[in-house]
């Protein structure tokens, strides 16, 4: 929401969308982009903790970043480069 601070967002939307509570969030980078689409990103690594569960968005999963990155756009695979493997 445009009047929330992101790192409110962050915990909220990730509440929302997996059933998680963020317990650390830290900003690694924020970045915009009008490649394939407009997008104005602010990426965080958070911990958390909960039971996951779906959403009306869908099902999260867990992916290996080389699962995640075929299925962005070449835009957002800055996100998934921005984390080591592990």
């Amino acid at each position: 929401m445009p009047w929330e601070r992101t790192e409110h967002a962050v915990a909220r939307e990730f509440y929302e969308e997996t059933g998680l509570n963020v317990t650390s969030a830290r900003l690694k980078f924020c970045y915009f982009s009008h490649v394939e689409i407009p997008v104005n990103l602010a990426v965080y690594e958070v911990e958390a903790e909960g039971q996951l569960r779906a959403s009306w968005e869908g099902t999260p999963r867990w992916l290996p970043a080389t699962a995640l990155r075929p299925l962005l756009l070449p835009s957002q695979k800055r996100i998934v480069d921005a984390f080591p493997e592990s």
